[in-house]
């Protein structure tokens, strides 16, 4: 079986990696070399994504496959890829607060605190809720070791920009996962699919002033642990209309004030880097799309903001749904 995989994100190397593991697949990766959305991930990983904080659509099982993917790729590269030291979202409304605190009632994992300075001595005097399963991806080495995973199980990886299923005529099936890029498919055109553009802040963590960051932070904005202690992310911007996909400082450098109203010390951090990357979203809801749209062909695409709860999930199940069609 020779299958292509359109996409370097975490979808098509989520799908590459689970499709390797059957027996007799061969496996092409088709590398634009543009990178997109996943290189600018700041890697929040937990159950309550949504705003009024209500669990996912089979966050269990997302987690559950996203950390079996996580422990292959630490173990081909023999370091760590992520930070398992949870997360804390914090309220500054009081609809913040309401649904909160309704999370907490209903869910186990998600622990109310009346003041969150009881677990970072500076954030703002409020309330919230700790979620220890929380998990923070290091994007960019993760994405490296999930590669390294599939190489070892024998990928092959084109540098090419693919631009029309012709070009993929010799292959059994074709996988695109190429993000926003998908809607220049003349074949995806229909998909019920929006654009947006995400910018996130890489900013100097003042580590001997304030500590080590221990944990990520979340509520009208977000600021995450990277792999180097000095460094964070600050994110993101949600922009439905833009004109270019390129760092934009006017709409980025407003995520200090609104880290600001949660952590207090954000407003004063030093910016090193303004990341930037165009999500593809459903037009509606927000479960990803996982799907054939023609004979030998899939898309998985649709992640948006929950690429990272739900890429090794869907991802190991598309991979056998394309296997089990092959052997038919």
């Amino acid at each position: 079986m020779k299958i292509a995989v359109v996409g370097t994100g975490v979808a098509g190397l989520a799908v590459l990696c689970h499709l390797l593991r059957y027996p007799g697949v061969r496996a092409t990766l088709f590398d634009s070399g543009k990178g997109g959305a996943s290189t600018a991930s700041t890697g929040l990983l937990h159950p309550f994504p949504a705003r009024d904080c209500k669990r996912s659509w089979r966050a269990t099982e997302g987690m559950e496959a996203a950390a079996e993917l996580l422990e292959a790729a630490e173990k081909v590269l023999g370091f760590p890829v992520c930070e398992r030291t949870g997360l804390l979202r914090i309220a500054v409304t009081e609809e913040q607060k309401e649904h909160y605190r309704k999370r907490a009632e209903e869910d186990p994992e998600a622990f109310w605190l009346d003041d969150v300075r009881k677990k970072i001595s500076k954030a703002a005097p409020t309330s919230g809720i700790w979620v220890q399963k929380a998990i923070t991806v290091y994007s960019s080495s993760y994405l490296e070791g999930l590669w390294q995973c599939a190489e070892k199980a024998g990928a092959e990886r084109v540098l090419s920009s693919i631009k029309t299923l012709a070009e993929l005529d010799s292959f059994d099936a074709i996988v695109l996962a190429v993000g926003a890029g998908i809607l220049e498919f003349q074949e995806c055109c229909h998909l019920p699919l929006k654009r947006t553009k995400g910018q996130a802040l890489l900013c100097r963590w003042p580590k001997e002033k304030l500590g080590p960051l221990p944990c990520s932070l979340l509520s009208q904005g977000h600021i995450t642990p990277t792999a180097d202690p000095e460094v964070c992310q600050i994110g993101s911007t949600y922009e439905r209309t833009f004109s270019s996909s390129d760092p934009d400082p006017k709409m980025a450098l407003p995520l200090l004030e609104k880290a600001a109203l949660f952590y207090p010390p954000a407003r004063d951090f030093e910016v090193l880097e303004i990341r930037s990357g165009v999500r593809i979203s459903p037009s509606l809801g927000y479960r990803p799309i996982a799907a054939p749209i023609a004979p030998k062909t899939w898309v998985f695409t649709g992640l948006g903001s929950r690429g990272m709860l739900y890429h090794a999930l869907l991802g190991k199940e598309l991979a056998k749904e394309i296997v089990d069609r092959l052997s038919f």
